[in-house]
């Protein structure tokens, strides 16, 4: 994860061209992630996830969460591929900001 040296402007996030050059598991800066979020497709389309009695999951991962998703899931079928549906800023934990 690429650590920030200046805090994003309200400017700066609000422009799509920061977000697609951060790197894909995305960038920290003073206890707070940003990231891209991802979604799994198969010819193009999202997939759905479902659970053991049928309610549907949102397809949307974190960068290492989607690949490990997508490695799994290339087991039974070779047409899915990756994209970027948005973008999220959260703050972290404040013990993991003192330890970095």
């Amino acid at each position: 994860m690429m650590i920030l040296e200046t805090k994003p402007t309200r400017q700066q996030l609000d422009d799509r061209t920061f977000w697609d050059g951060l790197p894909p598991d995305g960038a920290e800066y003073d206890g707070f992630t940003y990231v891209p979020i991802y979604s799994i497709l198969r010819h193009g389309e999202p997939i759905d996830f479902k659970t053991d009695d049928g309610k549907t999951l949102m397809n949307s991962f974190p960068y290492e969460l989607a690949v490990s998703e997508l490695k799994r899931l290339s087991q039974y079928d070779d047409s899915l591929t990756l994209k970027i549906i948005g973008y999220s800023q959260t703050l972290v934990r404040a013990d993991r900001r003192y330890t970095a």
